[in-house]
């Protein structure tokens, strides 16, 4: 019996003391003072405007209000009251149905409204466009669009909307983050440049109007002339236009044709699967959605021409712009040259103002003012700098390296080296058009003014692929001959080394070009690059450590900012290793196993697998080293999640064998630990043994977080062996752990076990609390696998509480997230699920229908039971085909076979909004 739920429309407020966990670090008497002043201010607002907190979240709240204008007054006043005394809050104001419980909500509303709270900045009161709407005719309250977002699994987009009040803080929308993303928002593979693009005021228009109609566009000229700025500027302008996919990738770090499909992947985060083609899953990513592609770099990979062209042809709605030095010779294609910078006039007397405005000299004058702050267009320099610009042919990165001489060269002495330089260079390249002639020469002469440990300097950096951090330069180029500070600021003053986000460095492609060709010459490169081998290697286990330990995200994002590297890393050290040196498969071994989790969360399944296969393969010896060890722990962890559990048991069972040998270290509690895992579908008794083996080794060596995983496993056997009391003991203990070390990846699974131990006593309310805190450990680390599962689970839990409109929700969230792993079997669970909903819903056609389609869908990629485990969507499919004519079942039955997974989704939305 289903007991009637208490379901309200409110206006549901979170609330946030921003900064409150660093202060009291910072000055516990302070924090814990201004935190009573906020709780204090939230009581007594909420009582004046009938308010209630429902839960106080460590230092925020949730609460609900009879209305958004309630809401709204009592966020305002809370606001003035606490900004004055420098308590900062936060407050986000959703308006939605939930279900009321003595201490908590749920419901759809509940997770909107966290989720609004998370993009509102301190000071701030942010609103959707449902409490928006409550409160919009007001002549008393102000409230300023931010544009449209997508939050995170909410499946549609929402208008977003800041008050405006006395001391209120009204955030710029463009600055906004949070648990989403703007539509209108700049994604983060966009550089962000740091100067304006100066002269392409009209290339730009053009360009504009080209994307517009054309599929593919490319963009080609010489090296230099500032192709990849323009385009950077293209997305900018753009970024409008194509609010769900705008990226900008880069190519400049792939030298063969076979690079190319799974750069674009892991730049588009199209999960690995092997189910499917790479080309398949940014097909599928894309799909008929509005999409552009920004190429940069094409030169070197114009091969794979067609595989744009077979983009653009599976993808009706993308569009591709590219930079090239040579075109692609699609069918589909529209090229656009390039040209250098409008000159100023050769003719002579002319003003000072006349050649100031050439955008050639704009661009000299704007590089010169970095290096001479003072620096401006005079009656007496005028003629130089015209000059200057027309000697390097208006090509924009020519000019920057020459203006960056301007800090000790004055443009008359400037010219008069420059004159020489080229004259003597330029003679030696005749076979050359001439403006690479005059961008060749100058890098050149700008090489050949550097001090010898600068020229040492400059050319080692051309082995870091997608940039790097200082630390790295000192690791890799730096020597007893080549310091590293002095050298690297001259670099980046003389325009050779750019200085990007995060202050990461970077390089031109051009100048790295040359920079390679200089390395190559210098005899270093085997050398240097085994160097750069090493030093990822390092980099590779402080991201294990942070895994393993307290900066989990923070280890993560490195990761994913040095994954080119790492993967140079990992080519250098197999070269190395294939050609007998020791050292480097060793090297190259725990690299392997260092990167074990990160490949695991960011779904790297594929490259797992065949990084540590051709590293134990050119292992001969198979000596149990830690390296070994540890390449066998993830080769296990790959092959389990690819489903090869066989392979996987051996692999881990070599692991626990050498682990063993080594004795009481970290290998040995992480692989007695995953040998538990291997053993879960088949010797259950031997599984609790060897994972409490894994927690008691953990205990012993002071390894928390892998006695936090240990626990969440030796959990989740208590469960499958029926002691659930035991399992929820363990899987709190493991929980305990995880949420003090930030351990989002093993507090989701803690989280999701509790979650099933919940729903298996019938207390559903309480397992959707749960699979929601699940849910945002998961997206807190972006283990997308782990999304997917929980969404689905959710949508299960709806649906057992009659909810039909809520499971259906997110069983599309489940198709999405599984569409994107490529997981079949996880695409038709999910669709046999909103045929059980439309069979909840009294519409048993539909559900037939729908089911047919998973079935024969599942069917066709090889999987029998497209049912799994859960018998709750079997029995209400053959509870709608029972109410229906057997002719009526037959009917209904051919039709869905028919359908496509389009066309099956759309029929499962009985008038429902589709999620965005």
């Amino acid at each position: 019996m289903v007991v009637a739920l208490d379901r309200r429309l409110v206006a549901v407020m979170f609330t946030d003391m921003a900064g409150y966990t660093a202060l009291l670090q910072a000055d516990e008497r302070l924090a814990l003072d201004r935190r009573e002043r906020y709780w204090d201010a939230l009581e007594r607002h909420h009582e004046a405007f009938g308010g209630t907190i429902v839960q106080r979240l460590g230092d925020g709240s949730m609460s609900m209000f009879p209305s958004s204008l309630a809401a709204v007054q009592a966020a305002v006043a809370v606001q003035q009251e606490l900004a004055p005394q420098d308590v900062l809050v936060r407050i986000g104001v959703h308006s939605g149905e939930v279900v009321v419980e003595p201490e908590r909500l749920t419901g759809d509303a509940v997770n909107v409204a966290a989720r609004i709270e998370s993009f509102a900045v301190p000071g701030g009161v942010l609103l959707s466009d449902a409490a928006y709407e409550q409160i919009k005719n007001r002549s008393d309250v102000v409230a300023v669009p931010l544009g449209r977002f997508r939050l995170k699994n909410v499946g549609r987009a929402f208008e977003l909307f800041a008050v405006s009040a006395d001391g209120l803080v009204v955030p710029d929308a463009r600055a906004l983050e949070g648990k989403g993303e703007r539509f209108a928002r700049l994604p983060s593979s966009l550089p962000t440049p740091a100067v304006p693009l100066v002269g392409r005021t009209d290339e730009l228009a053009a360009l504009t109007d080209l994307v517009r109609t054309q599929r593919v566009v490319t963009i080609t000229g010489p090296g230099g002339v500032g192709k990849t700025r323009v385009l950077i500027e293209l997305g900018r302008l753009l970024a409008a236009e194509f609010p769900d996919a705008l990226a900008f990738i880069t190519l400049a770090d792939v030298s063969e044709p076979a690079a190319f499909l799974p750069t674009l992947a892991t730049a588009l985060d199209v999960k690995e699967a092997e189910e499917r083609t790479l080309l398949d899953g940014i097909v599928s990513l894309i799909g008929d959605r509005p999409t552009l592609l920004l190429l940069d770099n094409f030169e070197q990979i114009v091969a794979v021409a067609p595989e744009v062209a077979t983009l653009t042809e599976r993808c009706p709605m993308l569009r591709i712009v590219v930079t090239s030095r040579a075109p692609l010779r699609l069918a589909a294609e529209h090229e656009f040259s390039l040209g250098p910078l409008a000159l100023p006039s050769g003719s002579e007397g002319v003003s000072p103002e006349s050649v100031a405005a050439s955008p050639a000299v704009v661009l000299f004058v704007q590089r010169a003012r970095s290096a001479r702050g003072s620096f401006d267009v005079t009656a007496d320099n005028a003629g130089a700098i015209a000059a200057i610009c027309r000697r390097l042919d208006g090509l924009p990165l020519a000019l920057e390296l020459a203006a960056a001489r301007s800090r000790l060269l004055s443009p008359d002495a400037l010219l008069e080296r420059l004159d020489h330089a080229l004259d003597v260079l330029t003679s030696a390249n005749r076979d050359s058009p001439g403006r690479q002639q005059t961008l060749r020469a100058t890098i050149d002469w700008s090489h050949s003014l550097l001090t010898e440990p600068e020229q040492r300097l400059f050319r080692r950096m051309a082995l870091f692929a997608g940039g790097c951090a200082f630390g790295d330069v000192e690791a890799v180029c730096a020597d007893a001959e080549t310091p590293s500070l002095d050298g690297l600021e001259s670099l980046v003053d003389k325009a050779l080394v750019q200085v990007e986000a995060q202050d990461r460095l970077q390089m031109l492609e051009t100048i790295r070009e040359y920079a390679r060709e200089r390395l190559e010459a210098a005899g270093e490169s085997d050398q240097i690059a085994l160097r750069h081998a090493h030093r990822y290697a390092a980099l590779a286990r402080e991201v294990r450590d942070g895994i393993e330990g307290t900066t989990q995200q923070a280890s993560i994002e490195q990761g994913v900012a040095d994954e080119a590297n790492l993967e140079a890393a990992l080519g250098k050290l197999l070269d190395a290793a294939r050609a007998g040196d020791a050292d480097a498969l060793e090297a190259g071994l725990q690299l392997c196993g260092d990167l074990w989790m990160y490949w695991h969360i960011r779904g790297k399944h594929l490259t797992a697998r065949g990084y540590t296969a051709r590293f134990l393969q050119a292992d001969a010896t198979s000596a149990p080293t830690r390296g070994r060890v540890g390449a066998l722990i993830t080769a296990g962890l790959a092959s389990w999640t690819l489903g090869a559990y066989e392979q996987a048991d051996e692999q881990w069972a070599e692991a626990c064998q050498g682990a063993a040998g080594l004795g009481p270290a970290r290998e040995v509690c992480i692989a007695a630990t995953c040998r538990a895992i291997g053993l879960l579908g088949s010797d259950l008794e031997e599984a609790s043994k060897c994972a409490r083996e894994g927690a008691e080794a953990s205990r012993a060596l002071g390894f928390a977080w892998a006695e936090g995983l240990a626990s969440s496993f030796d959990g989740i056997v208590d469960a499958l062996q029926g002691d659930t009391e035991t399992a929820a003991e363990k899987s709190e203990h493991a929980l305990a752990i995880q949420r003090r070390l930030g351990d989002h990846e093993g507090a989701g699974v803690s989280l999701s076990t509790l979650a099933q131990l919940a729903a298996g006593r019938d207390d559903l309310v309480d397992a959707l609390d749960l699979y929601g805190q699940a849910l945002a450990a998961f997206e807190a680390i972006g283990d997308r696998a782990e999304e997917a599962r929980i969404l689905s689970e959710m949508a299960w839990t709806h649906l057992g509480l009659e909810d039909a409109a809520a499971a259906r929700r997110y069983f599309f969230e489940s198709v999405r997230a599984y569409t994107e792993l490529a997981s079949i079997r996880g695409v038709g669970l999910s669709l046999i699920g909103l045929a059980a909903a439309a069979a909840v819903d009294h519409r048993p056609d539909a559900a037939v229908r729908i089911a047919a389609a998973a079935e024969i869908y599942a069917s066709e990629e090889g999987i029998v039971n497209v049912y799994g485990d859960n018998p709750v969507g079997r029995e209400l499919i053959d509870r709608a085909r029972a109410s229906l004519a057997a002719e009526d079942v037959i009917r209904a039955t051919e039709a869905g076979r028919r359908l496509t997974i389009a066309e099956t989704l759309e029929m499962a939305r009985p008038g429902d909004p589709a999620p965005a």
